[in-house]
């Protein structure tokens, strides 16, 4: 699993010097139902909380080039580091109160997200991921170089599917789920504590990969 170590790079995201933070201007998400995050590498922190204004905040964008747009019931967010002949630190962290139900698409370069509440369809297209998700997704789409993911699915949704050439997984699912998976790995190390159910009975969770350490129950 020494390929895990692509992931070191994300310990730092979030960790800028709180004196010099900057805050992008809320955005209301009332209207939204589609996230789309492109760019460079950030911290994901998003909910489905009714109790919390639906809004989405972008902090710490010093040295960034950053773009928060909704158009129509989509909102887009990149992130650039801002052009410099000196080296900068672009290490933002989206904050993001969702309805329930919103799609979401990450595809920075690297992502460090906690998804806690009610999505819909999430894809993650990343180079190096470290993801947590508590709740539900419709469907769950991972693709990265090297991740770092626990789920815990409380009422799973239709498919799982997870390729990544170095991936370490905690799937867990509320007791008395049917859980059907397969593992397609070089090499792959795997602890259930669930039985696979037979046929494709959702949650149906695809892990594909060179090195492959999962953890099902």
């Amino acid at each position: 699993m020494g390929s895990l170590q692509t992931l070191a790079f994300l310990a730092g995201l979030g960790a800028a010097d709180p004196s010099a933070a900057e805050m992008a201007a809320p955005v209301d998400l009332s209207a939204v139902d589609t996230v789309v995050v492109t760019g460079e590498a950030l911290s994901v922190a998003a909910t489905t909380d009714p109790a919390r204004p639906l809004l989405a905040t972008l902090d710490d964008t010093e040295d960034c080039a950053a773009i928060l747009r909704v158009d129509g019931r989509v909102l887009t967010v990149d992130l650039r580091e801002q052009s410099s002949v000196w080296p900068r630190d672009c290490r933002p962290t989206l904050s993001l109160n969702l309805r329930p139900g919103t799609d979401l698409s990450l595809r920075p370069a690297a992502v460090s997200a906690t998804l806690n509440g009610r999505f819909g369809a999430v894809a993650v297209q990343v180079q190096a991921a470290e993801l947590s998700l508590s709740g539900q997704a419709r469907t769950f789409d991972l693709t990265a170089k090297a991740v770092q993911a626990t789920l815990r699915a409380d009422d799973p949704g239709q498919a799982i599917r997870i390729e990544a050439k170095a991936a370490d997984l905690d799937l867990g699912f509320r007791r008395g789920t049917p859980v059907s998976y397969q593992v397609d790995a070089r090499m792959s190390l795997v602890d259930s504590a669930i039985p696979a159910a037979a046929g494709d009975r959702p949650p149906l969770v695809s892990i594909r990969g060179e090195f492959v350490r999962a953890r099902i129950g």
